[in-house]
């Protein structure tokens, strides 16, 4: 089966060019004559509940931005840049390109030591998150992000494996004309990051072509990378109430070095250090990765609407570790997916939907003993795999005071490995009821309660700490349970949303590591936990004013957690601050001169479950700025304006109090992009 989806890959790859050239010239030979490239922007559509509805009678908390033009001034290293102003959303690990950014909301996912975990992520309407749960932002094409909306809380009802929340990434589709853009950056650690994307357009059809090209020799010693990415939409319009999309996105990163985690004193005498063991293995990670997708969309009338989508994806890994033992991976992954939506108006005030869906995982795992960075004899070689199918409910009334929602969401879910021939079925139910109250014209008002439940991925699981074949059977699914209160504001003076929650959780999933194996990434439950916080966002626009406030306070703390003969209960989870704070201003001058100021606090984090070690909080501020000259557009920016000391990531639980990743000091890119 492998060898056949290996075969099918290559296959691919080097047709896909070719056909995507021929679709091109279809396109251009069908074009009406254009004389201007400008490109509108659409108002964001929110798609996350699955039911359109506006924002402001939404019963959870929301975070919905869209880019515009500044867009094209970001630095694009990560998706980090994007999601700063997101309240109770916490990221790491911008710059360790072999490990991945880590992000959090809420505190889940706070445990990974590499990608996502306990947060679906969405592209263009196309699950990004596995089955079974992980995801990797290595391959997202962040020179076209147009818009994201993050659902903060347990989504379960909506999107099943998501105890944390959902980020959805929406990228350009609105243009009016046809258009060739064409971007370049510098910068420091002799980064480069190089771009095209065209547009093209007609009466029924239209399309995006995105490549890019991005290296740097990294901050770190041992930390360089180089990456590309080509990605690309096709939308076609049968008629006014019949569309197809299709989209394509191949990403290759022939290497990724890992610095890896060093002690307070090795951060001090040199934080641009590489672990000496991270060299001495040689380190890194190498990926292929391709994935496609497939959208259909039907009307039948104002009442009834057929929505529908079809996904597979290929992931070719191959990792170095720092230890002998299993120390080099070779990871083939495969999964595909689809989904059926029935949405049905049986009044006008009265919304129900029914969806279906499906999605299969298969991992084919290999380790050998690493010698100096070569292959030595084989340790493990197992096939892994995740089933899941579900079925779910969604209702919306709305009422002359408010609007009431609810969910409910059946999953069946079955893993195992074929080194075992018993497999776990997992059967999950999850529901969730909100209210919101709209009665008072500018306040709105609201409320919800929902489950959860989040498995442990696959990678996860075939980290058994006892060193067998299979999966780690001390290691169980977290669940939680989620009560929230909102107030949103809009008036002159700005829009405000302030949110409450109380979440209770059981088996917490919580990273460690053994001392027989340092480095390597360990998972066990934790018991319970109780997390309670606020979250409140504020922004205004006021003609060339753009101001934007985030802040978070959360009370993240261990309920019940026993590990060997320590008790931990009260303790704060590692890897997340209790208190976040950003702001930023911008301004866009009448000569197409703009300037942007972001300014972000990341409170104390303490590295391990005993809380015995806490790294200090810090404060930074970033500036860009940049220039419009008729079709050109110059840019550029400085990080960490003051030169603050402060950690790119902390790595949970190390042995040997590893927890530091120090981050770059003070640095600059600058670019340039035409337009034709």
């Amino acid at each position: 089966m492998i060898e056949a989806v290996n075969n099918l890959y290559k296959l691919l790859l080097r047709n896909c060019f070719l056909f995507f050239y021929f679709t091109t010239c279809l396109f251009v030979f069908g074009q009406q004559d254009s004389a201007t490239s400008t490109i509108t922007l659409a108002p964001v559509i929110l798609e996350s509940t699955k039911l359109n509805t506006p924002r402001k009678t939404l019963s959870q908390a929301l975070t919905i931005y869209d880019f515009g033009d500044r867009q094209r001034y970001h630095q694009q290293l990560s998706l980090q840049e994007y999601l700063r102003q997101v309240p109770g959303l916490f990221t790491l690990n911008a710059n360790n390109y072999a490990q991945d950014l880590r992000l959090s909301i809420r505190g889940f996912g706070s445990r990974a030591a590499f990608g996502i975990r306990g947060v679906k992520l969405v592209v263009d309407g196309i699950p990004e998150t596995t089955p079974d749960g992980q995801g990797q932002l290595d391959n997202l094409p962040l020179g076209l992000i147009q818009s994201l909306t993050v659902l903060r809380g347990p989504a379960s009802s909506f999107y099943g494996n998501a105890a944390g929340g959902v980020i959805q990434i929406n990228t350009l589709s609105d243009f009016e004309d046809d258009f060739v853009r064409f971007r370049t950056q510098g910068g420091s650690f002799s980064s480069s990051n190089l771009s095209a994307t065209v547009g093209l357009k007609n009466n029924k059809t239209k399309a995006i072509f995105y490549q890019n090209l991005s290296q740097s020799d990294g901050y770190r010693d041992h930390s360089k990378y180089k990456q590309q990415v080509f990605n690309t939409r096709i939308w076609h319009d049968f008629s006014s109430k019949s569309k197809l999309s299709f989209q394509f996105n191949y990403t290759n990163s022939p290497y990724a070095y890992d610095a890896g985690g060093i002690n307070l004193q090795s951060a001090i005498e040199n934080r641009r250090q590489a672990r000496p063991q991270n060299k001495s293995f040689q380190t890194f990670e190498s990926i292929e990765h391709i994935k496609t997708g497939l959208q259909w969309e039907k009307n039948f009338g104002k009442n009834l609407s057929f929505s529908s989508y079809l996904f597979y994806a290929y992931r070719d890994f191959k990792g170095r570790l720092p230890f002998e033992f299993g120390g080099l991976v070779d990871l083939a992954r495969d999964y595909y997916g689809g989904g059926v939506v029935v949405e049905y108006k049986p009044k006008e005030y009265h919304n129900i939907q029914f969806r279906v869906s499906f999605a299969d995982q298969t991992d084919h795992r290999k380790r050998f003993k690493n010698i100096a960075g070569e292959a030595g004899d084989i340790t493990l070689d197992q096939k892994e795999l995740f089933d899941n199918k579900s079925i779910s409910l969604l209702d919306e009334y709305r009422l002359s005071f408010g609007v009431l929602r609810a969910g409910l969401r059946f999953d069946r879910q079955q893993l195992g490995t074929n080194v075992v021939d018993r497999k776990t079925n997992l059967n999950v139910v999850n529901y969730s009821l909100g209210f919101t109250y709209t009665d008072l014209v500018d306040h709105i008002f609201f409320a919800s309660f929902a489950t959860s439940f989040e498995t442990p991925t696959l990678s996860e699981l075939s980290a058994n700490p006892f060193g067998e074949e299979g999966f780690n059977p001390d290691l169980s699914s977290a669940q939680a349970r989620n009560f929230e209160l909102g107030w949103r504001y809009n008036s002159f003076f700005g829009q405000l949303e302030t949110t409450l929650y109380f979440i209770k959780t059981k088996n917490e999933l919580i990273s460690y590591e053994l001392e027989d194996f340092p480095t390597r990434t360990l998972y066990r439950n934790a018991g319970r936990t109780n997390r309670k916080g606020i979250e409140v966002q504020w922004e205004l626009r006021k003609k060339a004013w753009h101001w934007l406030v985030a802040f978070n306070y959360g009370a993240i703390e261990f309920d019940n957690y026993q590990l060997e003969d320590k008790n931990l209960s009260g303790n704060k989870l590692p890897g997340i601050p209790q208190q976040q704070f950003f702001a930023s201003s911008s301004y866009n001058f009448s000569n197409g001169w703009g300037i942007m100021s972001l300014n972000q606090y990341c409170g104390s984090i303490y590295s391990d479950d005993s809380n015995q070690n806490k790294i200090s909080p810090y404060f930074l501020s970033n500036l860009k700025a940049w220039k419009s000259l008729n079709d050109f557009e110059f840019f550029a920016g400085i990080n960490n304006l003051f030169d603050r000391k402060y950690n790119d990531n902390i790595r949970i639980n190390a042995w040997g109090k590893r927890y530091y990743e120090p981050a770059p000091m003070r640095n600059f890119y600058f670019g340039v992009s035409f337009t034709l």
